[in-house]
């Protein structure tokens, strides 16, 4: 097995951030609009980018991860089989027997956040420097405006264990979307399931989908598969 596929051990760390929450008035680079929409309350997906792809959170078998497409060839299945919501895999058992322990919902897990974020660096002007966006799910205080902070992107992992820390002070999960000043890539963790979607240049989501310590796969979108209950090459389940 290899090492990066073992879970790793978090040490405590104190909330100590340059990440601020903003005013409930910040336009959010003019996305505030499009974040506090009614049919994004979930999370905001957007549109106009040259290429996009998901990435699968970690599943764990006892103290190992493995891919969700190991998984399903014991049943003689694949990924690429499947043609509804990734999440459906999980919701519906298919992929999440009692030896599992299920993928997390609405959040990354820790070691694909921290993967995705150094890739990132190297495809943003800023590197790690670069000036963020990070925005929650409207559904976390609905009737309000979306809780949003802004911060370089070296702060994510950081920004992700104080979400986890009950000692933190921090109130909220991790953001669901978040997307540099230039909006030349977007992250989003729709509030409701087990997979992230990154959008952003060609160039970005090759390097994504290239990246063993991520299992990452090319699916149709969020709105490309609708709410139809459509699951092993297309038929209704």
């Amino acid at each position: 097995m290899n090492d990066c596929w073992h879970r790793p051990k978090i040490a405590a760390r104190s909330w100590d951030s340059e990440l601020h929450l903003l005013s409930d008035d910040d336009p959010l680079g003019g996305m505030r609009p499009l974040l506090d929409a009614d049919d994004a309350i979930l999370g905001y997906e957007p549109e106009g980018f040259s290429d996009r792809c998901w990435i699968l959170h970690a599943l764990h078998e006892g103290t190992d991860r493995v891919r969700w497409n190991d998984v399903l060839a014991r049943s003689g299945r694949g990924l690429d089989q499947w043609t509804g919501n990734l999440s459906f895999l999980v919701f519906e058992g298919k992929i999440s027997p009692p030896a599992f322990e299920v993928p997390l919902l609405g959040e990354p897990d820790r070691d694909s956040l921290t993967r995705l974020v150094e890739i990132l660096a190297r495809h943003s002007l800023g590197g790690m420097d670069t000036d963020c966006y990070w925005g929650q799910a409207a559904i976390e205080d609905l009737g309000s405006p979306t809780v949003a902070r802004r911060g370089r992107l070296r702060e994510a992992v950081e920004l992700y264990d104080a979400c986890q820390d009950p000692t933190s002070g921090v109130s909220t999960q991790f953001p669901a979307q978040w997307w540099p000043e230039d909006r030349s890539w977007y992250v989003l963790t729709n509030w409701d399931l087990n997979a992230t979607e990154v959008f952003g240049s060609e160039e970005l989501i090759a390097a994504v989908l290239a990246d063993r310590r991520l299992e990452a796969v090319r699916h149709p979108s969020i709105g490309e598969v609708g709410d139809e209950a459509v699951g092993w090459d297309g038929r209704v389940t």
